[in-house]
């Protein structure tokens, strides 16, 4: 009988080659079962994808636990909305799931990874005998009303509606689960000071698992022609995500020598386009839409900078993967993207005052591509979790 700890790790998107919420899903698991026995609560649609890659690269610690609702309720999911019935339901599986393999393995730690969200459910975190971990987790990084006139009518709406609905469930959710938690991990600083007030400990620690690419450090082929730079903007094309700022930055004189290319699709596409016309930039700004995830990956290796001013991001992918590109990055003091983002990465902006202006000083600043960062990589979770796992519960 093995001597080491028994983890039950509940990831309700986990995926061995997915990106965002499924690829941290699967690194965080993976990392668990290197100094532990781990079973993985997951959804069923993507055991077969686990079983071919623990057949190329087995896990003997790892046990994989699919879990599906019945099929007539899988059949009535619709997207995006199905998240929003669908995974309450699922939680609500996976929690009675855990109590039957607790009882039968005796977990020392229970811990909820996925869905990355603070307001939503956590099946799998209640009371327990086990240590409790409830994260990392996301979500109570709003847009600050102030800049309002970036969002429009439309998205300051949605903005407003966002902040009652999701409000209004992580007092009845959120705190919950934060009192029920031995451990509340935090993906930002907005989401532990908000939690600090209920929970027993809090740390801060993105979900981001992206180590350096070994080709950022071959010969590159810039953008621009010479004398110019080129900025990145990747993300959907959505209010608080902030492509109109992006856009507005190439007006400032202090950005003049720069150029940037949008990646991404969404209903701001036209506003974008009029703001560009308007400010006589339009010829520096190239729409290139949705791409694959390996082009955007060329792209962040050509680029000369990420500019990424979104308003909310929980943690922000796209900004980890820029660095471990070699691609420094400008962002906004807002949510994730201000802790991935070091001094010597790029330029961190304050999100009062003229963020336009200070935005296009934050391009100015930079000079040169960075070393790619190997600070988010997944090696660094393992000891993370053996240091959170290994630590004694707080007395409840």
């Amino acid at each position: 009988m093995s001597s080491r700890p028994k983890i039950l790790v509940s990831a309700y998107a986990c995926r061995p080659n997915g990106g965002s919420e499924p690829g941290a899903g699967w690194a965080w698991a993976k990392a668990a079962a290197r100094d532990h026995d781990v079973w993985l609560l997951t959804r069923g649609k993507f055991a077969h994808e686990i079983a071919e890659e623990l057949a190329i690269r087995p896990i003997p610690s790892l046990t994989v636990v699919p879990l599906e609702l019945p099929n007539w309720l899988f059949k009535l999911r619709r997207r995006p909305a199905d998240v929003y019935w669908y995974y309450p339901l699922w939680q609500r599986l996976a929690g009675r799931t855990a109590q039957r393999l607790h009882a039968e393995h005796s977990f020392d730690v229970i811990h909820h990874l996925t869905f990355a969200v603070d307001w939503m459910p956590a099946g799998v975190v209640q009371e327990s005998s086990a240590k409790v971990i409830w994260g990392p987790v996301g979500g109570s990084t709003t847009a600050p009303l102030s800049m309002a006139h970036w969002l429009g009518s439309r998205g300051m709406l949605t903005e407003l509606v966002r902040r009652g609905y999701t409000g209004l469930c992580r007092k009845l959710v959120g705190r919950k689960l934060a009192q029920s938690a031995d451990l509340v991990v935090a993906q930002n600083k907005d989401v532990a000071e908000y939690f600090a007030r209920y929970a027993r400990e809090v740390v801060v620690q993105p979900n981001v698992a992206i180590s350096r690419f070994a080709t950022a450090c071959g010969p590159r082929e810039p953008y621009g022609a010479a004398g110019t730079k080129t900025a990145l903007f990747v993300g959907r094309l959505i209010p608080w995500k902030g492509v109109l700022m992006a856009i507005s930055v190439l007006a400032r004189p202090e950005a003049a020598n720069w150029e940037l290319r949008v990646i991404g699709d969404g209903p701001d596409w036209r506003r974008a386009e009029r703001l560009a016309e308007e400010l006589g930039v339009r010829d520096r700004v190239e729409f290139a839409g949705q791409l694959p995830r390996e082009e955007v990956l060329t792209a962040l290796l050509r680029a000369d900078a990420l500019l990424a001013p979104a308003l909310r991001e929980a943690a922000g992918w796209a900004v980890a993967e820029a660095l471990a590109s070699g691609c420094p990055v400008v962002c906004v003091d807002r949510g994730g993207p201000a802790v991935i983002v070091a001094p010597e990465d790029g330029a961190v902006v304050p999100w009062q005052g003229d963020v336009v202006g200070e935005l296009a000083k934050g391009l100015a600043s930079i000079n040169t591509r960075i070393d790619p960062v190997n600070r988010w990589a997944p090696d660094r979770i393992p000891d993370l979790l053996a240091t959170w796992y290994a630590s004694t519960r707080v007395s409840r």
